[in-house]
Order: C-alpha cells, then sequence, then structure tokens
C-alpha cells in the first residue's frame, strides 16, 4: 500500500491513491532521476513513452514539459456535456500539471462556476465524479467503454 509521501497536491485530482494512478517504485523517475518510491501508473500523451515519472514531475509541469505531452485525452464540457472554451490559463494546468486516471475514453472535463472541477472519484464502472471548486455541486460524466 502506498503511503502518503508528502505527495504534491494536485488541485484537479483529489486522491491519486484511491484512483490508483500511483504505483510503489524503487526505480529513477525518467524525468528529474531521482527514486521517489513511487510512480505514476497512467498514460502520458506524448510521442516519447517514458517508464517511470514521478508525481512532483507532474505536479511541476517539468515531465509534460520535457516529453511534450499531457496526462489527459480530454476536453472541456459545461453542465450539458457540451464543448467549451475556458481561460487558457486551465489547460496546462488541468491536463499537463493533473496526474491522470483510468478512462475508456477521452472525456470531457466538468467545467462549472467558469472554472475546471476537481475529479473526486470513479463510482464502477462507468461514472466519473467531479466537484466544482467554487459552489461544490457535483457532476458525473459518463466513460463507456
Amino acid at each position: 500500500m502506498i503511503k502518503n509521501l508528502d505527495l504534491p497536491i494536485f488541485p484537479y485530482h483529489r486522491n491519486p491513491i484511491e484512483s490508483e494512478s500511483l504505483r510503489e517504485s524503487n526505480a529513477k523517475c525518467d524525468c528529474c532521476g531521482k527514486v521517489c518510491g513511487v510512480m505514476y501508473d497512467g498514460v502520458i500523451y506524448s510521442v516519447d513513452e517514458p517508464e517511470n515519472i514521478c508525481p512532483w514531475c507532474i505536479a511541476n509541469g517539468k515531465a509534460s514539459e520535457k516529453y511534450d505531452g499531457s496526462f489527459f485525452d480530454a476536453y472541456f464540457v459545461d453542465e450539458n456535456d457540451k464543448d467549451i472554451e475556458v481561460d487558457s490559463k486551465y489547460y496546462p494546468e488541468v491536463f499537463c500539471k493533473t496526474i491522470g486516471f483510468s478512462t475508456y475514453n477521452p472525456i470531457g472535463w466538468w467545467v462549472h462556476c467558469e472554472q475546471p472541477a476537481e475529479f473526486i472519484k470513479r463510482n464502477e464502472p462507468y461514472d466519473l465524479v467531479f466537484e466544482c471548486k467554487v459552489c461544490g455541486k457535483h457532476h458525473v460524466i459518463e466513460d463507456f467503454d
């Protein structure tokens, strides 16, 4: 079981341990070269396919920058799951500095109160639960396989 290890905070992904986005590892991070005890267990959408990326390199943006990639195949959606544009500052914060979680397909990342919501959890098998960071409202995105 992964211990907290003073993991970085991901403002748009509440609990990367619970979502199984991390794995224990004694490997060196391909990005920073450090042995951190825990590595990202997911996909980076990039030409390169690094095997070991630590959560700190994701949180500070170094992994996304080094591999010119992102951690989600996603887009922003409104209350009705329609594609929307948001302030450009949110794209790198959500897609490049937020640790990924398992999805079957590209997802619509819910936006409420004019900013991206926080991913809370997956209710198996298909419901991704998000919470508005401003008003606390919950919304479910369906992720069918």
